[in-house]
């Protein structure tokens, strides 16, 4: 089969890190796969197997937004080869994969689902395409990563989705039995519905009643932070920041928009105990009280206290660390990877 992926850009971000365990899965077992995406500059590359074709970035990104049901469309369009199956991992760029599918480029469109309807501004203009109907009639299979999400589909589309949570890389994420470090953690873009803000207030409040507690923020993108305490890393690799889940005394997650998290999981894989937003994506594994603290979403004072328990209550940071790593254990990359190529295999057979 030729499979063909859809992503809205190329950084390093919880989606595409999905996108391309499945791409890399399905290259290796001899499908021909393909990923699409604006980027710095016209290119085409191979990695793992996998085919990367990029168009040029219009504008800054906030324009490129917008501009993805204009110009976008037909750049999507034109880099498309005639394929099996388009799989957009960003909603709205399922428009572009039913054109293709219109004009004859694909017999099949799988939606990765990995969207909340909290993400700022752009939520609501993907459960709006959600609602209509002779957009979401066209989609031939929907992949959902967490049960919440799969239960929005269902509700602002009516049509049963797939539910394929994401999996830990236990390769990488597992329990280190690493000397624990006077710090609270953040992993994450700099973008706004990661909460990286929030932190940084959580984390102060804190600081006042632990006054020798550090805070550590790790991300792919670049952040400008000027808060005493703070050590911000970049451009970590997966065994790195393994070591930095492992020693951190509590994972903080701020996120307003995740539609599973899988930061909050790694962190219980590597047995760090978690305080994490009540997002979409946190109720498909985490229970507040039993395996890590879950808090309205931007209260960053409810987070300082979970925090601050956590740190002052050995026992209690332990039974979360327990628990965490237990849970962590029910999320499989081989499993994922086996039930997403049934799948997708099953929607391009349908199609014929």
């Amino acid at each position: 089969m030729k499979i063909t992926f859809y992503t809205p850009m190329l950084k390093q971000s919880g989606g595409n890190i999905v996108m391309f365990k499945y791409a890399e899965s399905l290259a290796s077992i001899g499908h021909e796969v393909i990923v699409i995406s604006p980027w710095k500059e016209e290119s085409e590359r191979i990695r793992n197997g996998v085919k990367i074709k990029t168009f040029r970035e219009i504008g800054n990104k906030y324009i490129a937004h917008i501009l993805f049901e204009l110009i976008y469309l037909k750049k999507y369009y034109e880099l498309t080869e005639q394929t099996d199956v388009i799989i957009p991992i960003f909603f709205p760029l399922t428009i572009h994969a039913i054109l293709c599918k219109k004009m004859g480029k694909t017999r099949a469109v799988i939606a990765l689902f990995q969207d909340s309807q909290t993400m700022l501004w752009f939520g609501n203009y993907i459960y709006t395409i959600l609602r209509i109907k002779i957009l979401t009639g066209q989609i031939d299979k929907f992949i959902a990563v967490s049960t919440p999400i799969a239960e929005e589909i269902e509700r602002l589309a009516g049509r049963k989705a797939e539910i394929i949570p994401n999996g830990v890389e236990k390769e990488y994420f597992y329990p280190r039995n690493a000397e624990k470090e006077r710090y609270m953690l953040f992993v994450g873009s700099s973008a706004k519905s990661k909460g990286i803000e929030s932190f940084i207030k959580a984390y102060k409040i804190v600081r006042e009643r632990i006054p020798d507690i550090k805070a550590k923020i790790v991300t792919q993108s670049k952040a400008e932070i000027n808060e005493a305490g703070v050590e911000v890393i970049e451009g970590t690799d997966r065994e790195e920041l393994s070591q930095i889940y492992s020693k951190a005394m509590v994972y903080v997650s701020q996120s307003i928009g995740d539609s599973f998290g899988l930061p909050p999981l790694e962190a219980m894989a590597c047995g760090t105990a978690v305080v994490m937003t009540n997002t979409t994506g946190a109720k498909e594994y985490a229970k507040d009280g039993e395996n890590a603290f879950v808090v309205p979403i931007g209260d960053y004072e409810a987070s300082a206290e979970a925090v601050i328990r956590l740190i002052e209550d050995n026992s209690l940071r332990r039974r979360f660390e327990e628990a965490g790593i237990e849970t962590a254990k029910r999320y499989d990359w081989g499993v994922a990877e086996a039930k997403f190529k049934e799948v997708v295999e099953g929607a391009d057979d349908k199609s014929r």
